[in-house]
This record gives C-alpha cells, sequence and structure tokens, in this order.
C-alpha cells in the first residue's frame, strides 16, 4: 500500500499517513496508518487474526513529519547473515535468537554462508549470536575474500573475544573489511567486566588497524554522555557510529521509550542534523565523527524494499525488518522448522 501525505492538524487525533505494518503476533502483512495526538505520532494496526495494535513512532509530531515526508534513495545490496544462534552473553535486550532452544542448527554451514554472501549485493555484516564463536571464521572470512576480492565484509560482535589481540588480527590478516562493535553504556552493560573487554577490544583494533563501526543501545537518554569520551579517544579507528533506541522489539520490552528527536535535542542538534537513509534516522556530528540515530519502527511499507538482505532462521532471504519480526514471532512462539 502507497503512503500518502494527509494534511496535519497536531491539536487533534487525527489519521497522517496510510502504510503497511506486521502484525506483532503472527509477522504478517497488517494495514496501518499514523495518528497524529497533542503527544506525539501513533502507529495502528490491524490484523484480521489478532486485532488492533498501537505503538508510539515519536513524541516530536513535527519532527517526524519533516522526516516522513523525505525521499530517500535506495541503498545499494548489502546481506545482514545470522551464521550462528549461539553467544557468549545474555544481553538486557537481545534482537535475535542467540540462546535459543527452538529447533534449528546451532550454525549455518559453511557453504550456506558462502551461498548467501556471495549471490547477494557486494556487502555483507557477519552477525549471530556471536560470530567469534565460530572457530571457522577466519576460514569463512578467507574463503569470501578469495572468491570475492571486491566483497566489503564486516562481523557484528560483543567484543569480549576481541579482548585476544590475536584473533582481532587473524581476521584483519584474512581479510576482514571492519568490525562493527556494540558498546553500551557501563550501567547497561551486564557486567563491568564486559564493558572492560569492551574497550579492550576497541584497542586492539586500533593496534592493528582495524576499522570500527561503533553501536550503542540506549533505554535513558543519559546513556549518550559516557559515549562522548570513547568517539574522542578512539577517533582513529572509529569511522562510523549508531545509537539506537531500545524499541518494543525482541525477547524483552523496555518499560521507556526514548526517540530520535529526543536525541537530536539532548545532542543540541535541532539545527544541524541531517536526512538519514529512512524516515527514522537522521545523521549528526560529534568530534567531526557522523553518527546515525535511529530508532525502530514497525512500519515495513515505508522500508520495503529499501531494506537490507536478511537471512531468518528457517533460511528464507528477506528484507532485515521483516525478517527480524518473523524470527521474533516464531522465537516468542516457540517452535521453528529445521530447514537449513
Amino acid at each position: 500500500m502507497e503512503s500518502g501525505l494527509l494534511q496535519l492538524d497536531y491539536n487533534r487525533a487525527e489519521i497522517k499517513y496510510r502504510t503497511t505494518s506486521l502484525c506483532p503476533s503472527c509477522a504478517k502483512e497488517a494495514p496501518a496508518y499514523y495518528e497524529a495526538k497533542p503527544d506525539g505520532i501513533y502507529l495502528h494496526f490491524d490484523c484480521g487474526e489478532h486485532g488492533h495494535f498501537v505503538e508510539k513512532a515519536e513524541n516530536d509530531a513535527a519532527f517526524f513529519e519533516r522526516a516522513y515526508g523525505l525521499d530517500y534513495e535506495r541503498r545499494p545490496k548489502h546481506l545482514v547473515l545470522p551464521i550462528t544462534y549461539r553467544c557468549n552473553l545474555k544481553c538486557k535486550y537481545c534482537y535475535t535468537l542467540s540462546n535459543s532452544t527452538l529447533d534449528f542448527p546451532r550454525d549455518i554451514p559453511m557453504q550456506k554462508v558462502l551461498d548467501y554472501s556471495l549471490n547477494y549485493g557486494t556487502s555483507t555484516n557477519l552477525i549471530g549470536g556471536e560470530p567469534t564463536l565460530r572457530e571457522d571464521l577466519p576460514e569463512i572470512i578467507s574463503r569470501i575474500k578469495s572468491l570475492e576480492p571486491g566483497h566489503v565484509l564486516s562481523i557484528s560482535t560483543n567484543g569480549q573475544n576481541l579482548a585476544d589481540l590475536s584473533l582481532v588480527k587473524e581476521y584483519k590478516d584474512r581479510g576482514l573489511d571492519f568490525v562493527f562493535l556494540s558498546l553500551n553504556d557501563p550501567a547497561f552493560e551486564m557486567s563491568p567486566q564486559i564493558y572492560k573487554n569492551k574497550l579492550v577490544a576497541l584497542d586492539n583494533c586500533l593496534k592493528v588497524g582495524m576499522p570500527v563501526w561503533l553501536q550503542r543501545t540506549i533505554d535513558r537518554i543519559e546513556q549518550i554522555d559516557s559515549l562522548l569520551d570513547v568517539i574522542e579517544k578512539y577517533k582513529h579507528n572509529i569511522f562510523y557510529m549508531t545509537i539506537r533506541s531500545v524499541k518494543p522489539f525482541g525477547i524483552r520490552y523496555s518499560p521507556e521509550q526514548v526517540f530520535v528527536s529526543d536525541m537530536v535535542r539532548y545532542l543540541k542538534k535541532e539545527n544541524s542534523y541531517i536526512k538519514g537513509t529512512n524516515p527514522f534516522n537522521c545523521h549528526v556530528k560529534i568530534h567531526g565523527k557522523k553518527i546515525k540515530l535511529c530508532s525502530w519502527v514497525n512500519d515495513v511499507g515505508r522500508l520495503d524494499p529499501h531494506d537490507f538482505g536478511y537471512v531468518i532462521a528457517n533460511g528464507e532471504l528477506t528484507t532485515f525488518h521483516r525478517g527480524m519480526k518473523v524470527d521474533e514471532v516464531m522465537l516468542k512462539a516457540g517452535s521453528w522448522k529445521r530447514s537449513l
């Protein structure tokens, strides 16, 4: 369904856009619309089987309108590929099937990894679970880079195993292009040691010249503060950053919400932020580094087909946003067909 702009009136509840969402109970497409209220913008969606659902998309209606009304270019084909469902942490908010007891293999077979990666686009981000738990990860990196030298290859990691300098060096020597490292506020992490290991991982990446894309997940706006010193210290190997707010998604839901407009205002970037890659993110600069501020909104009508490729747990290739929702639904249902 095409999204359509309607005249805004923030003084009363009113439908603003029509789009498509996914039912949180079955992950099937559902007609959706936005409603502007005095306290923000809400996404409503209706599933014929499971009824009506509502989620808050933004608390600043004017900020949302400016972003949603823009045009966005198609992105190059990029694949997000879970290569294992094992993990060595149990993070506060987990958006994946990590450590699940569902009926599927712990790891995607090597040949499947190669097939997915090399037959879809020009770049792949290997995720988990925790991809560094795979002992054959160096070989995976080597195989992909030998078969397609120009392919941009990265891993998303919690950094615990990258506290081992020799491992970081091996990944770099095998051809890994960069590391996508989660580094949350110390109070957000499960323990001080976990946070310390992530800083050691950053040090190791700096020592071997491994570029780092840093990601921080927040459930309170003040958790941005401790990131600023990290940016300054590691600015020579951090080339990009993402700050994302916890949203109603995954294994646990946060009782609090932070929106993109909150982050922009907190960083005093109201007059200097720029358009992002979709209506639910934007970019700012801090210490000369570009940072993406983003939030999850369950609007596939606006994102697809611009979304990244993603392989869900039954082996189906779909888009990232849609695939993560399907995985979540099946995780909560407690069942999955083995097909990989």
